[in-house]
């Protein structure tokens, strides 16, 4: 598995989907879970973060745009 800061945001969402299907899976196992579960809580930090990241770009952009004549 690839380090989680250097997925693309596409992939980490991905795999956060992935991790969400097992745990809504038949496959149960605990010390899985608590593996999936770090994973996951990981994968989420960071698109929070990557997205936090766009939102600013976003809005550069946008005053950048606005200040336009």
């Amino acid at each position: 598995m690839s380090k989680i800061n250097d997925l693309s945001l596409n992939e980490a969402i991905d795999r956060l989907k992935e991790i969400v299907a097992w745990f809504e899976g038949d496959d149960f196992d605990i010390e899985a879970a608590i593996v999936k579960f770090e994973e996951g809580s990981l994968l989420a930090a960071d698109i929070k973060d990557k997205l936090s990241k766009l939102q600013n770009k976003v809005t550069v952009l946008a005053e950048r745009f606005d200040n336009v004549e």
